[in-house]
């Protein structure tokens, strides 16, 4: 009987997994998207809203400042959108790595172009989150160039 309920349980815990995982990887493909499309539109405050509770490491070029506050986190971010212009924004690359709480990261390939020239440039913008309060947070922002 003990061995019964054991494994009732088991079964019922796995088939909540299966179900949730699905819905947390849909979640960090639009978590993604939205951070995508405000770093399309050079909108720091949209992705520091987006930010985990411990605050934002943000690495630019090889310099790391962080963790970082909402207000100190988009007046860095401000600064690297001040001289660039947006051609385009898009994920490449989605990855959930587990963990407790869950990591994952993302990918993104940042088209743009210094203001008032014509020749974009490409970056890759790394972004690693942490699943806080029930959504996808970022803790990481990596831009390289």
């Amino acid at each position: 009987m003990m061995r019964r309920v054991c494994l009732t349980l088991v079964l019922v815990l796995t088939g909540l997994a299966w179900t949730v995982a699905p819905a947390a990887a849909q979640n960090l493909e639009q978590s993604l998207n939205r951070v995508a499309a405000a770093w399309h539109r050079g909108d720091a405050g949209a992705i520091t809203e987006l930010g985990a509770g411990a605050g934002i490491s943000i690495d630019v070029d090889g310099s790391t400042v962080g963790p970082l506050g909402p207000r100190q986190a988009a007046a860095v971010l401000r600064r690297v959108f001040e001289d660039r212009e947006s051609v385009r924004v898009r994920t490449s690359l989605t990855r959930a790595v587990g963990g407790e709480p869950a990591r994952a990261f993302g990918e993104l390939t940042w088209d743009v172009r210094s203001r008032g020239t014509t020749i974009p440039e490409q970056a890759k913008l790394f972004v690693a989150l942490v699943h806080e309060r029930g959504q996808w947070r970022i803790y990481e922002i990596r831009l390289l160039r």
